[in-house]
Order: structure tokens, then C-alpha cells, then sequence
């Protein structure tokens, strides 16, 4: 009974979080095309890139946390536009079911970078400090 009890609050406050009718779209901040190779997990490699890297962000427009990211992931792809290529992911879109499936990816918001080479070199899920973001691409840039 406490499971059909939770089931149907857990439906109706997503249904009541979208507040949209129809698909979800996709949206990509920066439309740039990027190929992407089977992603290697690694968890915070310390070895700096020095060259290109992909900041991926993945999202969902009922996401509380995301709706909070969204403006620090803009602030960076302002600062560090030249040099990081961002692309976002709406995780409900059809048009991103591979990606999402590719990087494995179960929680939003999840960010995840890679290097040059499309290894993945960060992943994490959940809310993040500008400043501390900023240090880790100027990190993985070579950048003091």
C-alpha cells in the first residue's frame, strides 16, 4: 500500500514539475559537431590535456539542480569558449537517448569531461562550485 502510495505522489510531482505539453527539446549551447569514441571511466585524472577539451552537460528540464547549473555552465562556456567545446544534452529528448546510453548516465545533473582524444578524464553528478569548476578546466588546460 506505501509503495502504491509513493508511486502515485512520485508520478504526479513529475507530471506537475515538466509543466509542458509535448517532447522535450534538445538544446546545445554550442552546435559545433564533436565525435565521440566508447568512454573510458576515469575519475578525476590528474594529468593535464593540453589541447581541446568537451564539457558535456547533461540535463533534464524538470531538474531543480540543473536549472541551478545551467547559468555556472554559461559563465564557463563564456570564459573558456575559445578554448572547451560545451555541448548540453536534455536527457528526456529522443535525439539523446544514444548519448545519455553511451555515458552511462542515471542522475542529472551529470557533467562529464573529455579530453582530446574523447577519453573521459571527469564525470560527476550534482550541483558544482563556479570557482572550483573554473580551476579544474584551467587545470586540465594547463592553464595556472
Amino acid at each position: 500500500m506505501r509503495r502504491a502510495v509513493f508511486l502515485i505522489a512520485l508520478i504526479a510531482g513529475l507530471t506537475a514539475c515538466t509543466g509542458q505539453a509535448g517532447p522535450m527539446p534538445i538544446a546545445t549551447i554550442d552546435p559545433r559537431p564533436i565525435s565521440f569514441t566508447e568512454a573510458r571511466l576515469e575519475y578525476e585524472s590528474q594529468e593535464t590535456v593540453r589541447g581541446p577539451i568537451t564539457f558535456m552537460d547533461f540535463y533534464a528540464e524538470w531538474c531543480v539542480v540543473c536549472k541551478e547549473t545551467t547559468p555556472l555552465v554559461e559563465r564557463l562556456r563564456q570564459e573558456f569558449g575559445n578554448t572547451v567545446l560545451f555541448v548540453s544534452y536534455d536527457i528526456d529528448a529522443p535525439a539523446s537517448r544514444d548519448v545519455v546510453r553511451q555515458h552511462r548516465v542515471v542522475g542529472v545533473p551529470t557533467f562529464v569531461i573529455l579530453d582530446s582524444q574523447q577519453n573521459v578524464i571527469a564525470r560527476f553528478t550534482g550541483g558544482f562550485e563556479y570557482a572550483d569548476m573554473k580551476r579544474r578546466l584551467q587545470r586540465y588546460l594547463g592553464q595556472p
